[in-house]
């Protein structure tokens, strides 16, 4: 304590690199300066503030109020956790001159450097000020002090720690097998060896570096030790958050983490080279580029004094890294990124480096640098403040049109049609190599707008990427919506040229020939489309019901059975189940097996009038007539009103050369001749064969009896029951 005589020797002497003048007390001026002195740059010991006394005429004008008051505020500011460490220095009150001053002695700290309000300040002579980096590095140095770090954690203790991880993932990239085999250590004996645990007295204490890479729950005592990531829907904060996660763990599950969660909000997808097949990967941004920015943040960041965590700000356009903790000793804003390096975390990097996380020193800005520009994306930029690094990595130039284009997509859905278009045209401005989006404008401009205009956006899709099966896919489409269907046919003619291994094309093709009523081509389209993907249940379905039509039963039975072993949806499956026994109905097979059919697709809930149609004409036609009033029941049961099914007679070895109207005359009057009432007669196209359906099973075997073999225009005909 300095007596009254003492004080008046240094109010004579002026300011000075130990002494400091304040009319009266103000918080920020008094806070800085007495971290100053406690950091004791100049190594004078420390210095004096002394309240109540002019800094410029050196006139003593006394406190205002009460001076307890004045030291009250004095000490509150070395408690408030402003100042970090805190600090002690001695406060009170003398009477000089006849008045009352506040005087505030600071002795050289242990524990330096101190900062205020995150910022830490030295004393040049009679000035207070912000310290450089360099100059808060010799503070650091002068101290003697370990690395952040290295500092125990008291309140911790070895049951915080998860040995296991340190013992099977930790200690054989530090240790050698030979060596961990000889010494025999356990694993908390390595610990301690390695610095990871200290002794103070009788107990082991963790230390900062291994409760962030093994302990059990960092934040317990490290509250500040997560990363932070939010997803923006824009391109700055104002736009709304889509996704925001605070990650927590030890620093290498961080690390992961969180190039996990970019990784699932990067947008995907190819550059064609000079518009060839050939595609080359880009991503939006390079993975190994945000995993060192990542990892450099949560290596470098400052975990003593900082009270903020590493963000990760993910924008439409840019990825944004924040390491609050900046540049650190010999580092410099002059020097940064050319391979100069310094530590503020030395255990975390070598163990981040062994982890495989970090590269080496001095290397890790080249790498993102290298990084992205191998990717064809911009360069980085590194924003440096005085107590924090901002890594921002542009997203690539291709992707700003790709989120353009999705919005688009989600517009549309909504039923926005001016906002898609105007986003799809601003996507093809940015992306102009982007196919996907003129597949995009032009299915919006043959929907809603000029048919020529869509034709030209889809053939500069197909031009950017010659297999771009979706362009083919919707430009056949729309031709076929606008009636133009030889167009369709020529788009999907080249589509199979370009792509010949694409299903999707020759389905489609035969959809549209099918919608034209070409079976063949349909039926040899979908063979093709099937040889190339053989376990499609929509391809199987469709090329049976094709070869059901054309009469092609064996084919149509094996591809319905196949199409059944790969479709999921139960309804999707009693329709297959349905289609099946309309096949086996015709091929005559086992009752067991069409009766196997109809249950199957009951049980699935597929119940239309048909099925119960059918399958009760079947039984009928078969004369098991209980059998066919118990379908006519269920269906009553279900709702279904069911007309009893008469029976149907076969009649083939038809002659092919009469006209159809005269057979179907002929039969009648053979039938009519044979006393046989006759309500229905259908002649197959190819006239070879037919069925007639009769008013009485009575006249059944009656017809069989008399008219089977009966000559009619010359021909042997053949009459028998229809299966």
């Amino acid at each position: 304590m300095l007596t009254p005589q003492e004080i008046e020797i240094r109010i004579k002497e002026w300011e000075s690199q130990t002494t400091e003048f304040k009319r009266e007390f103000s918080t920020d001026p008094i806070r800085q300066t007495m971290v100053a002195f406690a950091n004791d740059y100049s190594e004078a010991g420390g210095g004096v503030i002394i309240i109540g006394v002019d800094p410029d005429t050196r006139s003593v004008v006394g406190l205002k109020g009460d001076p307890e008051e004045t030291l009250r505020r004095i000490t509150g500011l070395c408690r408030d956790g402003s100042i970090v460490p805190t600090i002690a220095p001695e406060i009170y009150h003398l009477n000089v001159a006849g008045k009352t001053v506040a005087v505030v002695e600071i002795k050289r700290s242990e524990r330096r450097p101190h900062r205020a309000n995150n910022i830490c300040y030295i004393r040049i002579g009679p000035t207070t000020r912000k310290a450089t980096p360099d100059e808060e590095f010799e503070i650091i140095r002068r101290s003697g002090r370990f690395p952040f770090d290295m500092m125990p954690v008291r309140e911790a203790t070895v049951e915080d720690l998860n040995l296991l991880k340190f013992e099977q993932e930790f200690l054989p990239k530090r240790v050698s097998s030979e060596t961990l085999a000889a010494n025999q250590r356990s694993p908390v004996e390595w610990a301690e060896h390695l610095k990871f645990l200290v002794r103070e007295g009788e107990k082991l204490v963790p230390t900062v570096a291994a409760i962030l890479l093994f302990g059990k729950n960092p934040q317990a005592f490290l509250p500040h030790s997560s990363i932070d990531f939010i997803r923006f829907e824009g391109d700055d904060p104002s736009y709304p958050i889509v996704d925001r996660k605070e990650i927590t763990g030890t620093i290498d599950e961080q690390i992961k983490t969180a190039v996990e969660i970019v990784e699932h909000y990067m947008v995907r997808s190819y550059r064609f080279s000079q518009k060839s097949p050939v595609r080359t990967d880009i991503v939006e941004y390079p993975l190994r580029a945000v995993r060192e920015a990542v990892a450099n943040a949560v290596m470098h960041r400052d975990y003593e004094i900082s009270r903020t965590n590493v963000s990760i700000k993910m924008f439409d356009d840019r990825l944004e890294v924040l390491n609050p903790g900046g540049l650190y000793g010999i580092v410099t804003k002059e020097n940064f990124g050319t391979g100069v390096n310094d530590y503020r975390n030395p255990t975390l990097a070598v163990n981040l480096n062994l982890l495989g996380l970090v590269e080496k020193a001095g290397t890790g800005i080249f790498l993102i640098r290298r990084q992205m520009r191998e990717n064809g994306s911009s360069d980085p930029v590194f924003e440096i403040g005085d107590r924090y690094l901002l890594v921002k990595l542009p997203a690539h130039p291709y992707y700003l049109g790709v989120r353009l284009y999705q919005k688009g997509l989600v517009a549309l859905e909504q039923g926005n049609r001016d906002e898609a278009a105007n986003l799809f045209k601003k996507s093809a401005e940015i992306a102009p190599h982007f196919p996907e989006v003129w597949a995009a404008i032009g299915r919006m401009e043959g929907l809603y707008g000029d048919i020529e205009e869509a034709r030209r956006a889809f053939q500069r899709a197909i031009e950017e990427n010659p297999q771009f099966e979706k362009a083919y896919l919707e430009w056949g489409k729309i031709e076929d919506q606008a009636g133009n269907t030889v167009k369709s046919q020529e788009i999907f003619r080249q589509g199979t040229q370009a792509i010949p291994d694409s299903s999707d094309i020759w389905y489609a093709w035969a959809l549209l020939e099918e919608k034209l009523r070409n079976w063949r081509k349909a039926l040899g389209l979908l063979r093709k489309a099937v040889s190339l993907q053989p376990n499609d249940p929509r391809v199987l379905r469709k090329l049976g019901n094709i070869a059901f039509r054309l009469r092609e039963l064996d084919e149509a039975r094996d591809c319905l059975r196949k199409a059944l072993q790969y479709v999921e949806n139960d309804k999707e499956k009693g329709k297959i189940f349905f289609e099946l026994m309309k096949v086996l109905i015709e091929q005559r097979a086992s009752r067991e097996e069409i009766e196997e059919c109809f249950h199957s697709a009951y049980s699935l809930n597929f119940r239309p009038q048909e099925l119960f149609y059918r399958y009760h004409r079947y039984l009928t036609n078969r004369g098991e007539h209980a059998a066919a009033l118990e379908v006519l029941e269920l269906a009553r049961r279900e709702g279904i009103h069911i007309t009893p099914a008469l029976p149907e007679l076969y009649i083939g070895n038809l002659p092919t050369e009469v006209p159809k109207k005269r057979l179907i005359k002929e039969v009648k009057e053979l039938f009519r001749k044979a006393g046989i009432e006759v309500t229905k007669i259908y002649i197959h196209p190819s006239r070879g064969f037919g069925f007639v359906t009769i008013t009485s099973e009575a006249d059944v075997e009656k017809a069989i009896s008399s008219l089977n073999r009966t000559v009619l225009l010359g021909r042997a005909i053949v009459v028998d029951r229809k299966r």
